[in-house]
């Protein structure tokens, strides 16, 4: 693993949660990288972007689809792990930005939208809200 890779997807009980941070998808792993690096320049610091390559997506969403019927696992949004991991089959790479308030979220966006951005989506404690 290079050494901008996360092991660790965020998780309260086993179960993917963001709170406070936006999941964004890149065209490629590379394009996600040089937005990161984007996002580093712009004033975040390494501790509030995290880069997943699209194998570690895939292994780490694979672990979750085949645990969708494990009662622990009650509350994960399966739908949302069939998009995040047919994004990347596609070979898509993804950051998880910590970025609570909204002028801070409006300023990731802005910095990564030229790196070939796909989707971005920011959770916050009881809704997803659609930011590119």
């Amino acid at each position: 693993m290079s050494e901008l890779t996360n092991t660790k997807f965020p998780a309260s009980l086993g179960v993917f949660s963001p709170t406070g941070h936006i999941v964004m998808a890149f065209t490629t792993d590379d394009a996600a990288g040089k937005a990161r690096q984007a996002l580093l320049d712009g004033g975040f610091s390494k501790d509030e972007v995290a880069y997943y390559n699209h194998l570690e997506v895939m292994s780490e969403f694979e672990k979750s689809e085949e645990q969708a019927i494990n009662p622990v696992q009650i509350g994960q949004d399966v739908a949302k792990v069939e998009e995040f991991l047919a994004l990347a089959k596609e070979g898509c790479g993804f950051l998880v930005v910590h970025a609570r308030k909204k002028d801070r979220s409006k300023r990731a966006i802005e910095i990564v939208h030229p790196f070939g951005l796909k989707f971005a989506e920011k959770y916050n404690l009881l809704t997803i809200e659609e930011l590119a």
